[in-house]
């Protein structure tokens, strides 16, 4: 009977395990500023266009999240986070290609200036 305990509790644990890695993803961060002229609605409209040609592209797997901070040390207002997530490595390199091919490159410096770029792996 032991024994039955020990294996259920290894299965369940293993279950687990595979549960917790199909939750991660991978994140790129730009911290950014808007343009002159540009707002907050200027911004978030943007956003939903390019969310818009990101599903038109038929491109699954990516997420997109703006980020502004309520306190960030000694930030320039107007500084947020551009966050573009995506469920593997195969869905960001679709992206990426894609993005590298459009007319979004020259939106995105349109709309905002970004600097600093780092890419996480995001367990949730």
């Amino acid at each position: 009977m032991k024994f039955v305990a020990i294996a259920l509790f290894v299965l369940a644990l293993g279950a687990s395990q595979v549960a917790m890695a199909s939750s991660e993803r991978l994140a790129n961060y730009f911290t950014c500023s808007l343009n002159e002229g540009k707002t907050r609605a200027d911004l978030m409209a943007f956003k939903a266009s390019y969310e818009a040609a990101v599903a038109e592209a038929g491109l699954d797997g990516y997420e997109l999240r703006v980020q502004f901070p309520i306190y960030w040390g000694k930030r320039e207002e107007g500084t947020f986070v551009w966050e573009g997530s995506w469920k593997d490595y195969a869905a960001m390199d679709r992206i990426s290609k894609w993005f590298r091919g459009s007319e979004w490159p020259a939106k995105f410096q349109q709309t905002m200036s970004c600097g600093e770029s780092s890419l996480w792996q995001v367990v949730d």
